[in-house]
């Protein structure tokens, strides 16, 4: 059997400025298991970052650059899978998700309906309810209040 390696790609925490409130976007995941989350999305073969955040922005809410403002922080999600995860006849054992942060300016949607079934755009105290993972509670707890 293949050994199995760490998927490198991005992840990106999504707001909004709406009336001088911030809200930010979470996705309910279907595909792989269920869940709310924020983008995020592995590298493909040529990308850099840069590319991959574009790519998955498209991909994940339908945005094109000039739809939002992307700023890069220094921070790297590292996290294992429940079980080994194949994709592109690779196997992964964990990914490590450079973190984004990205400013949209409008607050309409559409999303990959492969991946997600849903939507909805939360102030920073609901947002940290909804959001599944307890890793990913704890950076967003500490992105989300940098923004303040």
């Amino acid at each position: 059997m293949k050994k199995s390696s760490i998927r490198k790609g991005i992840a990106a925490i999504v707001y909004i400025e709406d009336r001088d409130r911030r809200k930010f976007l979470l996705l309910k995941r279907k595909q792989n298991w269920k869940g709310w989350e924020w983008i995020k999305g592995g590298r493909r073969q040529g990308e850099n970052e840069i590319k991959t955040l574009k790519r998955e922005i498209k991909e994940e809410i339908g945005k094109k650059p000039g739809d939002y403002i992307a700023k890069k922080t220094r921070i790297i999600h590292s996290f294992n899978y429940q079980k080994e995860y194949k994709k592109d006849k690779e196997n992964y054992s964990g990914a490590e998700n450079k973190i984004f942060i990205v400013k949209v300016f409008n607050p309409k949607i559409r999303i990959d309906k492969k991946e997600h079934f849903n939507y909805a755009w939360f102030d920073r105290k609901n947002a940290l309810k909804k959001i599944s993972w307890p890793d990913q509670k704890k950076l967003f707890s500490k992105i989300s209040s940098s923004l303040q």
